[in-house]
């Protein structure tokens, strides 16, 4: 089981249906909906509630929903689109096709609710949760790229037993799910002074055994000395060989590994 995320809307007065969900990780299309105003507003219950001990409860839980009008909620979005199409122009697609289903999807009260309590939970404390959210929306401004673009990253998956959006939207089906493993090594990233000087004693044996060789040829007679000296050749030639090619893979794989 893992901290997990929701997006949902009220079918009747009484009960609440998942749309969308993430599991130990926050969607960020969500945060597009809202405004900086719509999480301090939060702000109180969720202090409220990690100051409050289960000794102290008396059975009533806190709410800590995130809750906006869908349609200030659509409005939001649409002004967000410039920053998706700028940033993560090939996210577009997923997006449109995201605040079009949400507008689409009937609803009782005509509200989003977002809630994002357990993950909360993943913070050394709340204030520091809810200004990391904040924050996302300065980097939104400076048009930084800030998420992956992966359905745990934008949409979060659609809820279990859920196949709407999963039908109406070709991109979500088409979006890798999480980010896979990658080694972070940067391209042109620069090798270090260890590993220079090893690759400069590397060069200075293998050209000194092509000229060993070279000289030997030239100055000895004797055909075990000639065979001598193509097998020391042919040692230089190849530690060179080697070392270009190891060079070249290296490089190649750093640029594969880049974000």
């Amino acid at each position: 089981m893992g901290n997990r995320t929701y997006l949902m809307i009220k079918t009747d007065p009484e009960n609440q249906e998942v749309l969308f969900e993430g599991n130990n990780s926050l969607a960020y299309f969500w945060l597009l909906l809202l405004e900086k105003h719509d999480i301090e507003r939060v702000k109180p219950a969720f202090q409220m509630l990690y100051e409050t001990t289960d000794e102290s409860m008396d059975g009533e839980p806190i709410d800590t929903d995130i809750r906006i009008l869908r349609s200030e909620a659509l409005q939001n979005g649409a002004v967000h689109r410039s920053y998706i199409g700028t940033v993560y122009p090939a996210l577009l697609p997923l997006y449109d096709e995201w605040l079009a289903y949400l507008a689409a999807t009937p609803s009782h009260d005509d509200i989003l609710y977002i809630d994002l309590e357990e993950f909360s939970g993943f913070y050394a404390n709340v204030n520091q949760f809810l200004e990391e959210l904040l924050s996302f929306y300065t980097h939104v401004k400076k048009g930084d790229a800030y998420f992956e673009p992966v359905i745990s990253s934008t949409t979060g998956w659609e809820a279990i037993g859920r196949k709407q959006f999963y039908e109406f939207s070709a991109h979500y089906r088409s979006t890798p799910e999480t980010v896979p493993y990658r080694k972070k090594i940067t391209s042109g990233q620069p090798i270090s002074a260890g590993y220079k000087l090893l690759l400069w004693i590397w060069g200075i044996i293998s050209v000194g055994l092509f000229a060993t060789g070279i000289y030997a040829v030239t100055r000895f007679q004797a055909l075990w000395s000639k065979v001598l000296a193509a097998l020391i050749i042919l040692t230089g030639v190849l530690l060179l060989i080697i070392g270009g090619f190891t060079r070249i893979y290296e490089r190649s794989q750093q640029k594969k590994a880049a974000p």
